[in-house]
């Protein structure tokens, strides 16, 4: 079970982090775009639920980066993934953009932007690779490239064969098998 470890009332919240990266352009002036080799060495502090050994990686990312974000997960062996699209707002505030004629973003009358939401379910082995991936393949540098949480999994359960844990989140050529590293 993935639970989290018990903190004295006045502490911080367990999955709160001293430091934080944040990943957002210089376009006001006040946070400049984080570099790429910043993304590359991106640590999920995981510490807080010990005994959990699925995460799942939630990524809001622009609807034209997607291609390049599962090229760049399939390659790294990851193979199970949901993608959907979603609207929201965020720093980015509704302003348009516009990527090989097709315009995304809200209006006046409606300030919700297109997104796309990649759900990646993993072993606590894969989630700083996983994490690194969606954020160097989705990075442009600008404002409203996106979002990455981190979620605890409970047990994942393949329905066709009812199997639970390791047995149903592996896929056939995956990481596992590219990298001949079990657990992982």
């Amino acid at each position: 079970m993935c639970r989290p470890r018990p903190v004295a009332a006045p502490r911080a919240a367990p999955c709160s982090r001293q430091r934080a990266v944040r990943v957002q352009a210089g376009g006001n002036g006040t946070n400049p775009a984080a570099p790429y080799k910043q993304l590359e060495a991106i640590s999920v502090d995981l510490s807080a639920f010990p005994n959990c050994n699925f995460f799942r990686v939630e990524a809001l990312i622009r609807p034209w980066r997607l291609q390049k974000v599962t090229e760049q997960l399939n390659a790294a062996g990851i193979r199970g993934m949901t993608v959907s699209d979603v609207k929201g707002a965020g720093e980015q505030g509704g302003r348009k953009e516009r990527y090989l004629g097709t315009e995304f973003g809200g209006d006046a009358k409606n300030f919700l932007v297109e997104k796309t939401r990649l759900d990646v379910v993993v072993a606590r082995g894969q989630v700083d690779t996983v994490v690194r991936l969606v954020a160097t393949s989705a990075h442009t540098g600008e404002i409203g490239d996106g979002k990455i949480f981190v979620h605890p999994v409970a047990d994942v359960i393949r329905i066709r064969t009812a199997e639970t844990g390791a047995a149903a989140e592996r896929m056939e050529g995956g990481m596992q098998d590219m990298t001949g590293i079990k657990g992982i």
